[in-house]
């Protein structure tokens, strides 16, 4: 099996991409794949894709993530969820003359934030908040989950990365969020998502971190304002989806005793993802010939493949680190610029 896919943008020069995809299809021994990069703008996306029928998948990136849903909802092609939801795609692929579209930002979101989110909450219930603690709280009415944040978020940033944000947030169970904000303004799309999903949110200005369970920068680094950040934190998870060299964020949210997560966590993880559909639909199409032919198929499927292609694209990006001005999921989208706040 060979799959031949590709990375897609504008600037595209430093996509780690490539980086990634290329590693993990040597380590699963598809020699014979290719993973190339190809820089476009919005109004090239339709007339390319058309160009290009032998690719099994594409990543897409800014600024073609909404212009990919606008395509797939215009020629009827498959939407996940998290594409459906958000309005953003950053993965296409094509199965056995099928197309489909899909946001793997929330996946890989939400995969970077599971274990630090998952030893926090186990810690939370071996320190038990002592069952005189609990009874105090309930007697005066208080709610412990709601006073420590535990089921609350901050995102900072409004804009496409937040939305994906927002819904990883909802998967792991967070049902209510604050978006820290320049512009109240711009934050409509996260805030009528939070009601579709049945969150609570709210907006603020970009100044005060209240307690959370996780704390999410979606802005650039140097977008980054010093901000205050309540006494209140007992724990909880912080992630920068920017993966500068040095994140003065994470800085901070160490220093307040948050399990910090660096943005290539999420790069990698969410090009994981890609991959594992790259791989399911170059096989679909596979059988499905071998079928035609009467011929035995020979899919590469088996429980450990995911292992394989995450520990080789961490390896790829720990020999070859990306610049200081890298971006994840190769970029971030325009509204997520300082000014786009």
């Amino acid at each position: 099996m060979t799959i031949s896919a590709a990375v897609l943008g504008r600037p595209i020069a430093h996509s780690k991409s490539p980086l990634l995809h290329r590693a993990a299809f040597h380590a699963l021994g598809l020699h014979g794949s290719e993973y190339t990069s190809f820089d476009l703008g919005a109004d090239e996306l339709e007339t390319f894709l058309a160009a290009h029928p032998s690719q099994v998948g594409f990543s897409v990136t800014m600024p073609l993530k909404e212009r990919l849903v606008e395509l797939a909802l215009t020629h009827g092609w498959g939407l996940d969820d998290t594409a459906t939801l958000t309005g953003v795609a950053n993965t296409l692929v094509r199965r056995h003359g099928v197309t489909s579209v899909a946001n793997t930002d929330v996946q890989g979101i939400v995969r970077a934030l599971t274990p630090g989110l998952t030893t926090c909450r186990g810690g939370a219930v071996t320190a038990a908040i002592s069952a005189a603690v609990v009874v105090l709280g309930a007697t005066a009415g208080v709610s412990t989950a709601e006073h420590d944040g535990a089921d609350r978020a901050t995102i900072l940033g409004a804009g496409a990365t937040a939305a994906s944000a927002l819904m990883a947030c909802h998967e792991l169970g967070i049902t209510t969020v604050e978006f820290l904000v320049r512009n109240p303004d711009r934050a409509r799309r996260v805030l009528e998502l939070s009601a579709r999903l049945g969150m609570s949110a709210t907006t603020a200005p970009l100044k005060l971190i209240e307690p959370s369970a996780v704390v999410i920068s979606t802005l650039p680094a140097e977008a980054v304002p010093e901000l205050e950040w309540s006494p209140g934190f007992r724990g909880g998870v912080a992630l920068d989806v920017a993966y500068a060299a040095e994140s003065g964020f994470l800085n901070a949210a160490k220093s307040h005793g948050l399990i910090c997560v660096e943005g290539t966590v999420m790069l990698v993880e969410q090009a994981v993802a890609q991959s594992e559909m790259f791989i399911a639909a170059a096989e679909t199409t596979e059988v499905a010939t071998a079928e035609a032919a009467d011929a035995p198929a020979n899919p590469t499927w088996d429980a450990d493949r995911r292992a394989v292609i995450t520990a080789a694209m961490y390896r790829a990006l720990e020999h070859q680190p990306g610049p200081s001005d890298d971006r994840p999921s190769d970029d971030l989208p325009a509204d997520d610029r300082p000014a786009g706040d």
